[in-house]
């Protein structure tokens, strides 16, 4: 992505202006006094032409902790980026750091807020539109409430970096020492599998022609031992946080126990958690 705000000295970026060089009777804005039909350059403006068309005053924020969010989702997917992340326009964010409201925006009763109330689009995803994001109703914790919600959301957070980073650690593993440079769906969530399910997979991906041999599934079966099972091991305790801070979030709304169990036989698809257990 290259974001040449308004201002910006593009000579101290030499290897993006000659990008954008190629480019330049496509970039050039057009003149006012034009009078021919045609134009291969973009619309009028004050704009030059290595520059974005239109003024990004808040172009800071995006430098700054933040929420971020899909405009198009399947599921409750806000996330907290402390790592100065740009975006197109296909993601938004909210200019706070503030680990409650991430907190109810990604729970079970606001998921169930959303499908009833967002727009719906193709295939069952949902629309954030500003308008609907400005409207969602946050309610206010005690003091209890948000420091031990806090907790858990930090706690949290960690956890899906090292999850992740685990992933990645994994798959290029399995590009390096088994040839799999496209992995199925089964293998892009190595954590999920058991070890019979991660070498059922690998090959699986391998093919006829390239067996496993001893030393290999050897390999595979330590590899799953030290790394993917101390893994589900942190998805467990990921999954007991979720719940934790579902449990907190309704509890701030006032919901009482006839109303969360309504919410869960009223429950739309991919809720964030599984539903919790009744006694």
């Amino acid at each position: 992505m290259i974001f040449t705000r308004r201002g910006i000295d593009i000579d101290a970026f030499p290897a993006i202006k000659r990008h954008l060089t190629q480019y330049r009777e496509r970039l050039e804005p057009k003149p006012k006094d034009w009078k021919s039909a045609e134009w291969k350059g973009r619309k009028p403006g004050s704009y030059l032409w290595f520059e974005t068309q239109d003024p990004v005053e808040y172009w800071q924020l995006f430098e700054a902790p933040k929420l971020i969010y899909q405009d198009i989702t399947w599921r409750a997917s806000f996330c907290l980026d402390t790592r100065a992340t740009y975006s197109n326009n296909t993601v938004y964010f909210l200019p706070t750091a503030d680990l409650w409201l991430l907190a109810v925006l990604n729970s079970p009763i606001g998921w169930w807020f959303a499908w009833r109330k967002a727009q719906h689009a193709k295939d069952e995803a949902l629309r954030y539109f500003n308008t609907f994001v400005e409207g969602f109703p946050i309610p206010q914790p005690s003091n209890e409430q948000r420091e031990a919600c806090e907790a858990a959301v930090t706690r949290l957070v960690e956890l899906t970096k090292r999850q992740q980073l685990t992933v990645r650690d994994i798959l290029d593993w399995l590009r390096v020492e088994y040839e799999i440079t496209e992995p199925s769906m089964r293998l892009q969530s190595p954590i999920d599998l058991d070890c019979d399910t991660l070498i059922s997979e690998v090959k699986k991906q391998r093919g006829k022609k390239k067996p496993l041999s001893l030393a290999g599934l050897r390999s595979l079966r330590d590899e799953h031992g030290r790394t993917i099972v101390p893994a589900q091991a942190l998805a467990s305790e990921a999954l007991g946080l979720e719940q934790r801070i579902s449990d907190l979030v309704n509890a701030a709304y006032g919901l009482s126990p006839e109303e969360v169990c309504l919410l869960w036989n009223t429950a739309p698809p991919r809720m964030p958690i599984p539903r919790p257990k009744t006694t």
